[in-house]
């Protein structure tokens, strides 16, 4: 889930498959139930206690065992969650398998867990315990109750098994350094950043969503951001495994590393082919499109006239076709350009021309834009707004394009393996491994960053359409990555560079991955900010959800400061008194 339901006090709830109403009760937690007498002595509890003490227990068997067991005991729960727990979303969203899998047992040898149910889960009604009655709720959500108690069986174990598979593989220096001390500190924060983050996601979630209970049946009620969810997308997906980085950098273990960046990839895939699906399922169509999305479509991608026709405008060389005269040009100037890179060795050669491109297409492209905004520049020029716009599509693809190639070239010419002047661990040839992983990390980010961005804009807004069209309407949103960043682009959109500066160990490619970033946070706030308010006026929000969160979060740190330092203040001169 994306964002909690605001249901009120009372919680309506509609099957998904039947479409019957009821009264959903209030559920516990995880927590809760461990404190609970009642859900002590159940045997659900039980069981689930018993595993994840069993899987706590394996440490005393470190050094009688071969350390990759704890990482296979690891991998298992893991699979168990992202696998396991992934086929029974996946099949109860398809088909309501695990619903109707529940509907055999009361009729069945299984039907003693109808009856642990009854006896063990807790229900709460006006904040006391009530009994669970199987026989007064849906079919679905009590295939939900029975879903929520493998959950947590797998989920408990596979935190359990991730905590002693580090511990065994925690590295201890032999002398503590500055970094060592950094990597301690660093690591502490992240851990105890996704801890918080996990907590503010469960108190705005609710256990309705945190055990998926979308799957089974809906709650009444509108989708609300806050909190974590305004600062980052998916948080228990993404920040909330800091908590993994943060432990591998506290155990100086490269093997906890790999072994948590392959665990949260695999979350990440639950996320993309379960959760993400569903979600656009469930709640995806409660939105119609408005008549200005209409008209605006209408007026894009009409066959014959419309700004874009059936055939997609290349966007680097994505959509690339070999019968368009601009695609065929720009893919062979890409090749002169590498024939060029193989001819020329001097890295300072590709750096000029690296730096003309980009002057090219922050200064020059720029100017276009600025005039376009103010004078309409640029479709004076052309017959129609239609094909000025067409032609400026081709002329920033190309640019935009050949910025990045000569940026990969550069980074070619200056790749250094293991180069000796480096300042951390010279010829530390696993820490070099470890560099080269985080950049590769980084790349990816920036085209996950990238892939959004154009998912929210859509191929008019990438190219700037609003500078060029004034027939089509538009509206400003604050939709899908935008929700967290006012421009994410400028913003993250360059991580891939300083992720090649990484990979290729050489402190020149920071220094222009950092140059190139300047110019693009320059080209926003000189020629992209300007135009949208002069466009856009009180549409435009000051700052991002997250930059909104964070300083919603400072002013309660500062009230909550104020307050105790008056309590001590107040302690203090009521102690002076009595000594007085």
């Amino acid at each position: 889930m994306a964002a909690k339901l605001d249901v009120g006090g009372v919680k309506n709830a509609k099957s998904l498959k039947a479409g019957e109403r009821f009264s959903m009760p209030e559920t516990t937690s995880f927590a809760d139930e461990l404190m609970s007498v009642k859900a002590l002595r159940s045997l659900p509890t039980q069981v689930y206690i018993t595993c994840f003490t069993l899987t706590a227990l394996t440490i005393f068997m470190m050094g009688t065992v071969p350390n990759w067991m704890f990482i296979a005991n690891f991998l298992f729960w893991r699979f168990m969650y992202n696998a396991g727990i992934g086929y029974m979303l996946w099949s109860q969203s398809k088909s309501m398998a695990f619903s109707e899998w529940y509907r055999t047992l009361p009729n069945s040898k299984y039907g003693w867990i109808v009856t642990a149910l009854e006896k063990g889960v807790v229900l709460k009604q006006d904040g006391k315990e009530i009994p669970y009655k199987t026989s007064e709720y849906p079919n679905e959500f009590n295939a939900w109750i029975l879903f929520r108690i493998i959950v947590n069986i797998i989920l408990a174990n596979d935190f359990v098994a991730y905590l002693v598979f580090a511990i065994v593989y925690f590295e201890f220096p032999e002398t503590i350094g500055m970094g060592d001390i950094a990597f301690y500190v660093i690591g502490l924060l992240l851990m105890a950043f996704a801890f918080w983050s996990k907590s503010d996601a469960h108190r705005v979630l609710g256990n309705f969503a945190w055990y998926w209970g979308d799957f089974f049946f809906t709650l009444e009620g509108d989708l609300n951001f806050d909190g974590i969810f305004q600062m980052f997308p998916h948080p228990m997906y993404t920040v909330g495994y800091c908590f993994y980085y943060g432990l591998s950098l506290v155990s100086q273990s490269y093997v906890v590393f790999y072994t948590s960046v392959f665990a949260h990839i695999c979350q990440m895939v639950f996320l993309v082919l379960v959760e993400n699906p569903h979600i656009e399922k469930i709640y995806g169509a409660l939105g119609t499109p408005t008549e200005e999305l209409r008209k605006k479509e209408e007026l894009t991608f009409r066959d014959q006239w419309g700004f874009f026709s059936q055939k997609r405008d290349m966007i680097l060389l994505w959509n690339l076709s070999p019968y368009h005269a601009a695609d065929v040009f720009t893919f062979l100037l890409i090749c002169y350009s590498a024939i060029i890179a193989y001819s020329i060795k001097s890295w300072e050669w590709h750096v000029v021309h690296l730096a003309v491109w980009r002057l090219f297409h922050t200064v020059g492209l720029g100017i276009i834009m600025k005039k376009q905004a103010q004078e309409n520049f640029w479709v004076k020029q052309f017959s129609s707004a239609q094909n000025a716009f067409d032609s400026w599509k081709k002329i920033y693809n190309l640019s935009l394009t050949m910025n990045h190639a000569l940026f990969f070239v550069v980074c070619c010419h200056c790749f250094a393996f293991m180069p000796d002047n480096t300042i951390i661990r010279p010829g530390d040839y696993p820490f070099y491994c470890f560099k080269v992983s985080c950049g590769a990390l980084l790349i990816g980010l920036n085209m996950y960053v990238s892939n959004a961005v154009h998912h929210v804009l859509g191929d008019f807004g990438w190219f700037y359409g609003d500078f060029f069209v004034a027939t089509v309407p538009h509206k400003i949103t604050y939709s899908g990555i935008y929700r967290y960043l006012n421009n994410p682009e400028a913003v993250m959109g360059y991580a891939g560079y300083y992720g090649a500066a990484l990979m290729t160990s050489s402190y020149r490619v920071g220094v222009i991955a950092m140059v190139c970033h300047l110019t693009a946070i320059a080209f926003s706030k000189y020629v992209e900010e300007p135009f949208m308010l002069q466009k856009y006026g009180n549409e435009m929000r000051k700052v991002g959800g997250l930059q909104e969160e964070v300083i919603k979060k400072t002013k309660q740190l500062e009230q909550v400061t104020k307050q105790v330092v008056a309590k001590v203040e107040k302690a203090v001169a009521k102690k002076g008194d009595k000594k007085d």
